[in-house]
């Protein structure tokens, strides 16, 4: 069984005082970047009190978000523009067998 999938969000946290909220959007960026494969970001979902300007990205204010804690992703635009991924279900990794 196959099931196609949208990109999925990278969940970034940093808790650093003598960091600002832009230098933090920015490393989870990169980090959204190398993780799949260059593919860049639209969209940073942060906490109300987080919300900053960006360029090239959506940075927007989402409930469920806490501080210090960026969810980086794709707007539901380009998420659909994107070639659908298909992906097969995990499988078991094989039982180790120790030589005796």
């Amino acid at each position: 069984m196959m099931n196609v999938q949208s990109p999925p969000f990278l969940v970034w946290y940093d808790d650093n005082p003598k960091i600002s909220v832009t230098q933090k959007i920015e490393a989870a960026i990169a980090a959204y970047g190398h993780r799949f494969r260059g593919v860049q970001p639209t969209l940073v979902l942060v906490n109300e009190a987080e919300v900053t300007e960006l360029q090239g990205v959506e940075v927007r204010s989402a409930t469920n978000v806490r501080r210090h804690t960026y969810w980086v992703g794709l707007d539901e635009q380009t998420a659909a523009a994107l070639p659908s991924r298909e992906t097969e279900p995990l499988k078991p990794a094989p039982a180790s067998r120790r030589k005796k």
